[in-house]
């Protein structure tokens, strides 16, 4: 017990210590340079896409209480250009709550790299039709300052992401205020959603999963 340290040094031919910690043979040194380190650095290194980033975008809303309720929905749900959010949430309280305020719809737009921010923005601005709030969230990069600065002054939300081992870490730079939508494509919407998928719909609105 406790000489394993020694053996690379003893057994030069036989043994090897690629890493701290960690003995193999020596004719297995050459497998694992090729094949298990090399897809280890593929797969750290991979490229993601805008999927992956729904559900921890939804996560870290919800846990910083920018919503109470929200699901993924993205596509093309709504049928209009611009028109369907990748989140769509809601704050509101439960139905036991004591005082209820009026309810409030969470528009959420994401993009992954190669963005385009006129695009970015336009949607964003675009959910403002049916939203009270409406929210950004793009890679950290160069151009986050001056869309920053177009967020604030158009009561957008901005949140910025990056890479953090497996998953992602978000940092929220502008808040939005509550607008006023037009009651008339809230309701429209809402109630699309509720004819193409009830069961989102009972998640928002109703805190029904089934």
């Amino acid at each position: 017990n406790g000489s394993l340290y020694n053996l690379p040094r003893e057994l030069p031919d036989k043994i090897a210590r690629p890493h701290r910690g960690l003995f193999i043979l020596k004719e297995n040194e050459r497998f694992l340079k090729d094949n298990v380190e090399k897809e280890f650095e593929n797969k750290t290194g991979a490229k993601f896409n805008e999927n992956d980033i729904y559900q921890p975008a939804k996560d870290y809303l919800l846990s910083r209480e920018e919503c109470t309720h929200a699901v993924v929905i993205g596509g093309s749900m709504f049928g209009k250009k611009w028109g369907t959010p990748d989140i769509l949430g809601a704050i509101r309280a439960d139905s036991d709550a004591v005082y209820s305020p009026l309810l409030e719809v969470i528009a959420v737009e994401i993009k992954d790299e190669g963005y385009s921010p006129v695009e970015a923005l336009g949607q964003a601005m675009a959910y403002k039709l049916f939203a009270h709030r409406t929210w950004l969230i793009l890679p950290d990069d160069n151009d986050l300052d001056r869309i920053e600065g177009i967020a604030i002054s158009a009561n957008i939300g901005l949140i910025s992401f990056s890479r953090k081992g497996d998953g992602f870490d978000f940092v929220t730079l502008n808040r939005p205020a509550s607008g006023h939508p037009d009651f008339v494509e809230v309701n429209n919407n809402l109630e699309e959603l509720k004819r193409k998928d009830k069961k989102r719909y009972n998640e928002i609105i109703k805190n029904e999963k089934d």
